[in-house]
């Protein structure tokens, strides 16, 4: 290898960003931070004049084959955008880097630590880090190495090796607050991305963008928390979002992520989600959109998360929950986020029959394994309908968790553990293994207690967002007085062996087999390529190998309910249960789901339609009819795409259940409504007429300059 420094014409810059593969199509998000560092960086003459920056590296491989990006030309300066999923990976080839190149090595990220002294010690290969935002920091340290490549003292956010000593020196000083956001160029729109996109058929590229920056809460697992952006919000002009958006559906992105803190929250949220529906009606791009949803705005939020649901662009609203326990949420600084506005918003969208799901973490200080459960039963009553996912708390660095004062005042026990990212495809056997670490035990609820709420959590979210024992449950909490926590707690504590083998088998084996490897350091992710090429979460897994034997599953829970309810309840509901039971097996999908008709004597379709409806109180009465499953599709023995289309993807958009003709008929009934209401077919022509003037309302710049420009930033 004869590689020569090129520094007489220009100095390289390498940046690498390894995002997730999601599939095995490769699907990954371009890299924003590199984009948004190279972008910026090039808006600097003298910069411009004395740097190149490379292709940017992004898809994640070995570090062999990464460092065959650096053959061709001399790596001067490595960049690292350095987060939980990659951080090995990062490590591993900044050290091959500076071994074969004496590459400058630079790091930043949410993984990055903001007082690196430690890092600095045990990654001697490492020579400066970046603290929080990267662009203006990034660019002061571009133009003193022109000067002096070893001295970077008196930058803000940056720490870097003293050459001298070794030792890491820190600079405590940050960079003044400015609130316009449009200082930093997009790199939508200058182009850093276009050679990547640009005259493609088809790619495998999503997209990530940011209309504001800033986060008010202050919650202490969170690094918006206490990391690297302030409580006061900062924000992009809705002129340049818009040309981002347009971007977007001009490039063909189906899936765009919002990376906003509180979307929803600020009174122009609502402009933009127009710009995504109007641009989804003109073009079909993006497909879909995700964000982090506001707190204690409802009103607002729940506007827009309707529009978004009519148009088909989100696939679920998330409400952040995370505890119901007023202590932990005083623990954690979540204390001034109104558990009513929640409550208040999962009753619209429950009305409307939008999904919508709630995020639940478990084992922060001051939880306890009964203020779990019973906090998830109060979401089963109140909100019976929408999907729970649980997640273990887990340990960020430069979080306030992380703090050791933190973890020995709530005496928090952790364990890393392997980081098998769900619905990311499994990295080859030679590739770097990546960690988390989690949250097993606190002074509030011990390991023994950790373990029980875990096993109560996989079953709920089978019983309930897997729909399982969904009709049962919210039958069972209506007319039978059993509420749904006591249905699951029920299961975990007496679906034993001999009794209920199948259940004991798939449901309680499975959950607890991998509760223990957790405790193991195994991660959270499973993978069975069976059914999928990509790690599953355990309830999806449950639920695939349940569905290989309804019959005798339900056959198991019909004896649990029989005993739960006692005989005297049962023999007075029995007729009523039995088509409970029959109904629910009939809405689960399976791989070979055919169009079935069952005949009832009960009106029990009617009845689960509008039960936790507060338009309409429906009672349970003899009335012949019959159901007919609709829309169904016979995957043969195709598990993979069975799994991807009814496990994975409908999910969060509440569609693993079989469709049937009664729901279709009211659902159709009720879209109509909406739509009349929010005027849909007027939308195109309205907003064709008002769109330009909100655009020159809120524009900071002339995006024509931007554009114009392009040859100059990438020369």
């Amino acid at each position: 290898m004869n590689l020569k420094n090129n520094i007489k014409n220009k100095i390289n810059v390498f940046f690498n960003e390894y995002n997730l593969l999601m599939g095995s199509g490769g699907v990954t998000y371009l890299p924003l931070v590199s984009g948004i560092l190279s972008a910026n960086a090039k808006k600097n003459a003298k910069i411009r004049n004395n740097f190149k920056f490379k292709k940017f590296i992004f898809h994640p491989e070995t570090p062999e084959n990464i460092i065959k990006n650096y053959y061709k030309d001399f790596p001067d300066i490595a960049v690292f955008s350095v987060a939980m999923w990659n951080e090995q990976l990062c490590l591993k080839v900044a050290k091959i880097l500076k071994k074969k190149f004496n590459t400058l090595i630079i790091f930043g990220g949410a993984s990055c630590p903001h007082f690196p002294t430690e890092y600095f010690k045990k990654y001697p290969f490492i020579d400066v880090t970046i603290r929080a935002e990267g662009e203006d920091s990034f660019n002061e340290i571009l133009l003193r190495y022109l000067e002096d490549k070893n001295d970077f003292s008196k930058i803000p956010n940056v720490a870097f090796r003293d050459k001298k000593n070794k030792k890491c020196l820190i600079n405590y000083e940050k960079f003044g607050f400015i609130k316009d956001l449009d200082i930093y160029p997009s790199p939508y729109l200058t182009g850093e991305f276009d050679y990547l996109v640009s005259g493609k058929k088809e790619h495998n590229y999503q997209a990530i963008i940011e209309t504001n920056r800033g986060c008010p809460f202050l919650c202490t697992y969170c690094y918006w928390g206490k990391g690297g952006n302030t409580t006061k919000y900062r924000f992009h002009s809705l002129g340049r979002v818009f040309d981002e958006i347009d971007w977007v559906s001009k490039n063909k992105i189906k899936y765009l992520f919002n990376a906003d803190s509180n979307f929803g929250m600020h009174r122009r949220d609502i402009q933009i989600a127009e710009k995504l529906i109007e641009n989804k009606i003109k073009t079909g791009y993006p497909e879909k959109f995700r964000t982090c949803w506001g707190k204690n705005t409802s009103e607002q939020i729940f506007k827009i998360g309707n529009m978004l649901h009519i148009h088909d662009l989100e696939k679920g609203i998330t409400l952040a929950r995370q505890t119901n326990s007023k202590e932990a949420l005083k623990n954690v600084k979540r204390d001034n986020i109104k558990l009513d506005t929640y409550s208040e918003l999962e009753k619209k969208f429950n009305n409307l029959k939008i999904p919508i799901y709630a995020d639940m973490i478990m084992g922060l200080p001051g939880e306890t394994y009964q203020s779990w459960i019973d906090g998830l039963g109060s979401l089963l009553q109140t909100s019976i309908n929408n999907q729970i996912f649980v997640y273990q708390a887990e340990v960020y660095p430069n979080t306030e968790l992380n703090e050791e004062a933190y973890k020995k005042k709530f005496k928090i026990k952790t364990k890393k553990i392997e980081l098998l990212e769900t619905h990311c495809s499994p990295k080859e056997q030679k590739w770097l293994k990546e960690y988390q670490e989690i949250v097993i035990g606190t002074i509030s609820m011990p390991t023994k207690d950790w373990k029980k709420s875990n096993l109560f959590s996989v079953v709920l979210m089978v019983m309930h967002s897997f729909k399982l024992g969904f009709y049962i449950l919210n039958y069972l909490s209506k007319e039978i007085q059993v509420s749904g926590k006591d249905f699951v707690k029920f299961i975990c504590d007496n679906a034993n062996k001999k009794d209920y083998p199948f259940i004991y088998k798939n449901i309680i084996l499975n959950a607890n087999r991998w509760i223990n490897n957790l405790l193991n350091g195994k991660g959270r992710g499973v993978l069975n390529t069976k059914y999928s090429d990509v790690y599953l979460e355990i309830e999806e897994i449950i639920f695939l190998d349940v569905s290989q034997n309804f019959k005798i599953f339900y056959k198991e829970l019909k004896k649990i309910v029989k005993n739960l309810v006692g005989k005297k309840k049962w023999n007075e509901n029995c007729e009523v249960i039995n088509e409970i039971f029959m109904y629910q097996n009939l809405r689960m999908p399976r791989i070979n789901t055919d169009n079935r008709q069952l005949n009832f004597k009960y009106n029990i379709a009617e009845y689960l339609f509008y039960l936790n409806s507060s338009n309409k109180n429906i009672k349970l009465k003899k009335q012949s009819n019959s159901i007919k499953v609709i829309n169904t599709k016979n995957y043969g023995d195709d598990y993979r795409e069975f799994t991807k289309k009814k496990i994975i993807w409908a999910r969060k958009n509440d569609k693993i259940k079989n469709d049937i003709d009664y729901d279709s008929k009211i659902l159709e009934e009720m879209k109509k409504a909406q739509e009349n209401e929010i005027d849909k077919e007027n939308f195109e022509k309205k907003y064709k007429i008002n769109l330009f003037d909100k655009i020159n309302k809120f524009k900071k710049y002339d995006s024509l300059e931007i554009k114009n420009n392009r040859k100059i930033y990438n020369s």
